[in-house]
């Protein structure tokens, strides 16, 4: 026998793994399984990614024996998710099926129309799906399902609507020849919206539906006490914490941000709002910047300019000065003039910056003395501790506002004695670049991977462990003075997976987070009635409930048409006023290019044609 003849290929593994399926898995499979345009509603962790697969596979064994080759589109909402979503179809699919993860950064190469169809399961974020079909690269009817992770988001200007307002138009339009595909959207909590009753509840509830074109919600109701025992929810638990009885270093950045003000007195309406550190504040300063951008006088508008840049520093630094240290907030500030140092100022920003450093001292001395510390802080080391304590081997997230509080709370757990042992963690978006505070997709991944080992014992996050991306059983969830929506709660309190778990809300009792949780509360009281509500609708009185679904969806049509001719109105009133207009440089007013040189890409992207720009 020759070597060619004693050596074998592998055999082709085609059998595929059996998928585990719960009871109540089952049951939230079964309308999708039966060709139905299905939303799916259940809670965080109750392995609804397991169900869609589930789903997928029986899609593509089914359509084996039939002419036209069925693909399935899996569609999610964020970059990490692709390639975590693909690992667990790959898991039950391969090497059966072909398996294609793509995204904003991976499509840049790729021929996506010529390639897509190569496929039976594609992965990918909505936006690159969307763009394919605005471009005319692929229609609809080359896939026979969408799947859309955190359904939740289909509504107003996000790409999943999009993509579904360009179905729902085919799907009126169409000729018999043209077949659309089924629809599922899986979700934890579809919300309430503004709804402030029952029937404003379950008409947003209609509303998801008909944005979806979907005729049945599914939902666990025969086998709820075995999801109970799966999905069991955390102990909950507000603690309302008073802020600084005395906070020289707040009352002397108002002193600052006061003078600010008077220097730009030379404007006629110039009345900001009482309370600096409030949401009010800061739009007030960003309409005031957008007013001076405007102004024919370069002196004036270079004044409100370079004065506006700095309250909206000072401003940031209340905000970091209220959730962090002092020394934190006292860091930023110094970070910012050092910046502007760096560029060259003018004499306007010499004034300015003047405010800054005759205070520097006496802020200094602020943030360095213990008795301004931050009793929410203190509240918070205490809790965190307390639960270690309680179990050496817990796992513990924590939720803030912002990505420059993730990394005030990092540096100050690194600085803590007791708190650095736990080797706190951050995870944010991939959105934003590394310099703004943002992270790359591999640094995401390798972070979960460390949490998930014991690495790290706590993560510092935004809202974006909120939702999708799969974080391992942790039992303490924190949630350092963020409040979302009522779907955000569902979400957030659905990452405290383990056993005898706790979700606490840590809130200042002067800032409305307490009250604005209650709401929640009650919203998502009001979400469960409204659910049930639909549930009956939809299986005593099928046929009404599709026709409040075709009402939405027409007077949604009717909102997108009037839309659509006031944007097409505003463009051409645009055109007309644009030629002969200049751009200038809002800082220094100097001529940049004519308004008639930019040419718009693909929708989103902007470009002069002037060869001298």
């Amino acid at each position: 026998m020759t070597p060619l003849q004693a050596a074998k290929p592998p055999p082709e593994q085609s059998e595929l793994k059996d998928i585990p399926m719960r009871g109540y898995q089952m049951e939230l499979a079964e309308p999708a399984l039966e060709g139905r345009n299905t939303i799916i509603c259940a809670p965080t962790g109750s392995g609804k990614t397991r169900v869609a697969i589930k789903i997928t596979r029986d899609h593509l064994e089914v359509g084996a024996g039939v002419e036209a080759r069925r693909r399935v589109v899996f569609l999610v909402n964020k970059m990490p998710l692709v390639e975590q979503q693909c690992n667990a179809f790959r898991e039950y699919l391969s090497p059966k099926y072909d398996i294609l993860p793509l995204s904003g950064e991976t499509t840049a190469d790729i021929p996506v129309g010529e390639t897509l169809p190569d496929y039976d399961v594609i992965i990918l974020t909505a936006q690159v799906l969307e763009n394919a079909l605005r471009d005319e690269l692929i229609t609809l009817d080359t896939f026979s399902m969408l799947i859309f992770d955190e359904c939740h988001h289909c509504q107003k200007n996000d790409p999943y609507n999009a993509i579904m307002t360009r179905y729902i138009k085919q799907k009126v339009e169409r000729k018999s020849s043209i077949s659309l595909p089924q629809i599922i959207g899986l979700t934890a909590s579809l919300g309430v919206g503004k709804a402030k009753g029952q029937k404003e509840a379950v008409e947003h509830i209609l509303r998801a539906c008909a944005n979806l074109d979907a005729e049945w919600i599914s939902q666990v109701v025969e086998h709820k006490e075995e999801l109970q025992k799966y999905n069991q929810k955390p102990d909950e638990e507000v603690k309302p914490v008073s802020g600084r009885s005395e906070d020289p270093f707040a009352d002397m950045i108002n002193m600052i941000m006061e003078d600010i003000e008077k220097t730009l007195a030379i404007e006629a309406d110039l009345k900001p709002p009482s309370q600096r550190e409030k949401q009010a504040y800061e739009q007030w300063v960003v309409n005031l910047a957008r007013k001076g951008a405007t102004l024919r006088d370069k002196k004036v508008s270079r004044a409100i300019h370079a004065a506006t840049t700095h309250l909206r520093k000072y401003f940031d630094a209340l905000a970091i000065n209220a959730d962090a240290r002092t020394k934190d907030a006292l860091q930023y500030l110094e970070k910012f003039v050092t910046g502007l140092q760096k560029e060259g100022f003018d004499g306007t920003d010499v004034d300015l910056v003047k405010h800054f450093t005759e205070a520097k001292e006496r802020l200094q001395e602020c943030a360095a003395d213990p008795k301004y510390s931050n009793p929410k802080l203190d509240q918070l080391k205490y809790m965190i501790l307390q639960a270690y304590e309680e179990k050496p081997d817990s796992r513990c997230l924590l939720f803030c506002k912002t990505r420059a509080l993730t990394i005030a709370l990092l540096t100050w757990m690194q600085e803590d004695q007791a708190l650095r042992k736990l080797n706190p963690g951050r995870l944010v978006g991939a959105g934003a670049s590394e310099s703004t505070g943002g992270m790359t997709q591999n640094q995401q991944v390798e972070l979960l991977e460390l949490f998930t080992t014991g690495g790290h014992k706590i993560v510092i996050s935004t809202s974006v462990a909120e939702e999708g991306i799969d974080i391992a059983k942790c039992n303490f969830v924190f949630r350092y003075d963020y409040v979302g929506n009522e779907i955000g709660k569902v979400q957030t309190r659905g990452r405290g997976r383990a056993e005898g778990s706790k979700s606490v809300l840590i809130a200042g009792r002067e800032g409305g987070n307490v009250l604005k949780e209650k709401l929640n509360t009650i919203r998502e009281k009001l979400m469960e009635k409204a659910m049930l509500q639909v549930w009956h609708m939809q299986r005593e009185k099928h046929e009404d409930f599709m026709k409040q679904v075709r009402r939405l969806q027409e007077e949604s049509k009717k909102e997108r048409d009037l839309a659509q001719a006031l944007k097409e109105m505003q463009r051409k009133t645009k055109e007309i006023r644009g030629k002969g207009m200049k751009l200038l440089c809002v800082k220094c007013k100097e001529f940049a290019c004519n308004v008639s040189d930019f040419r718009r890409i693909k929708e989103n992207h902007h470009v002069v044609v002037d060869k001298t720009f």
